[in-house]
């Protein structure tokens, strides 16, 4: 497997992105996960809510419809265009913040931040990570509240499939390679992409660290974040081995 550089988030977000992913990125999807998100964090009308590594805003647009006011953070300024777009095509307003997770402009300002479809542990080492944390907390009110949604790493172990494969509505297919690495607990996956006139390229993939619970309440602890919720799913299931998503909530005291 070539190694997969520590930027990678740089390079991968492009526009294959949505196509290696398009199941999971529908609109049913969206619109099941950001009902979920309203519930499991208890919104109303008129909360402020920061999607963080929100890409092309398809959650926070979600949330502008159902009466939130919204901002979006990314690095990407291509996918906050479109989310931009997104959200005047919807009839809804979409504030957008071009800029690294590590650095969120805000203070005291949000009722929640919401970070999901595993978009956390991508950088090198868990200080880089739990500065994102701490970033967080400091954007949250007092008892504001984040939903952060990884994949589960035990389930992940427990399904683990090396080499897979998956065909597209246009006749594109995907090859994934995928290593975990169990001393450092990262994922990494590589792409490569066999187009329908049979054209093929590889794509620069991912590198995510996955937590364990343990491991993330440790880091939301040392942020000031208290865990306060944990699901398996995007259903409100508790969360198990055997679950495929750790989605956690956690209350700023």
């Amino acid at each position: 497997m070539p190694a997969i550089p520590s930027n990678w988030y740089t390079e991968f977000f492009n526009e294959d992105y949505p196509k290696i992913y398009s199941e999971r990125l529908s609109q049913d999807a969206t619109e099941r996960e950001s009902a979920f998100a309203v519930q499991a964090l208890g919104l109303q009308e008129g909360d402020r809510v920061l999607d963080l590594a929100c890409g092309h805003g398809r959650h926070a647009v979600a949330l502008a419809r159902r009466g939130m006011v919204v901002t979006g953070q990314d690095l990407n300024e291509d996918y906050l265009q479109l989310a931009r777009d997104g959200a005047a095509q919807a009839g809804v307003e979409v504030e957008t913040v071009h800029s690294d997770m590590r650095d969120i402009p805000f203070t005291d300002e949000f009722d929640a931040v919401i970070n999901m479809f595993t978009a956390f542990g991508y950088f090198d080492s868990e200080d880089e990570d739990l500065r994102v944390l701490q970033a967080i907390s400091n954007a949250l009110r007092s008892g504001g509240k984040l939903l952060l949604d990884t994949l589960n790493r035990e389930w992940v172990l427990a399904n683990y499939v090396q080499n897979d494969w998956h065909t597209d509505d246009d006749g594109n297919t995907f090859l994934e390679h995928r290593e975990f690495d169990l001393v450092t607990g990262r994922n990494r996956v590589t792409f490569s992409i066999v187009t329908a006139d049979g054209a093929r390229r590889e794509s620069p993939g991912h590198d995510v660290r996955l937590y364990t619970l343990t491991e993330l309440v440790r880091l939301l602890d040392a942020a000031g974040l208290r865990l306060s919720g944990r699901y398996g799913d995007y259903d409100g299931a508790p969360y198990a081995i055997n679950t495929p998503r750790m989605v956690v909530i956690a209350t700023k005291d």
